[in-house]
């Protein structure tokens, strides 16, 4: 008898053990969340002129390593994914999170986006016409130099969405390309993504 609740026991503490969710990552391929958060914050500042800092975020690294294209077998992202979210509830006008994606080497910015959180806590809809937003796609690429200025072009637009306030404008120079995501709400550029 003893011996079957010893196993018991033993076996309910392994599957604890198991169910445990998964501790957060402090570190993927030499980059410390802390470091990565500061990376993307700067970035913030940079490319979109908004003051957020890493104070009262929950930070999260993801290890490109673990998401995996079930089709490809190749991972999803070319560098490591941060994320920072408020733990206090946004209030309107407030940076809900900011999300980046950094190659671990460079500690280049591959991918920025921002969550702007709209009037009582959700999103206006409004129309805008498209190329009132495409011309904000592409001013933003020529202030900040993302791509050669004097040959870049829009090779698509993405299809209006009710699932999202945003509208992507792909662009490329002929050696590079990227993707502009611009909040149809704000009429501004919230997102961009090398590929």
């Amino acid at each position: 008898m003893k011996k079957l609740v010893y196993i018991s026991i033993f076996v309910l503490c392994c599957l604890l053990a198991g169910c445990r969710a998964q501790a957060p990552l402090e570190q993927v391929q030499g980059l410390s969340k802390e470091e990565a958060a500061q990376i993307a914050a700067t970035a913030v500042r940079k490319y979109y002129h908004l003051q957020v800092d890493t104070k009262n975020r929950e930070i999260t690294l993801e290890d490109p390593s673990q998401l995996i294209d079930s089709a490809t077998g190749k991972p999803i992202y070319k560098g490591i994914p941060v994320h920072a979210l408020l733990k206090d509830k946004p209030a309107a006008g407030d940076i809900y999170g900011f999300h980046a994606i950094i190659e671990p080497q460079t500690r280049q910015v591959l991918s920025l986006s921002v969550d702007v959180i709209g009037t009582d806590g959700e999103r206006a809809t409004q129309e805008v016409p498209e190329e009132a937003l495409e011309k904000a796609a592409a001013d933003f690429i020529r202030t900040q130099k993302l791509l050669a200025p004097a040959s870049f072009e829009l090779v698509k637009t993405s299809d209006v969405s009710t699932q999202t306030s945003k509208r992507y404008f792909y662009y490329s120079d002929g050696q590079h390309a990227i993707a502009i995501g611009v909040d149809t709400d704000l009429q501004q550029v919230v997102t961009f993504t090398y590929d």
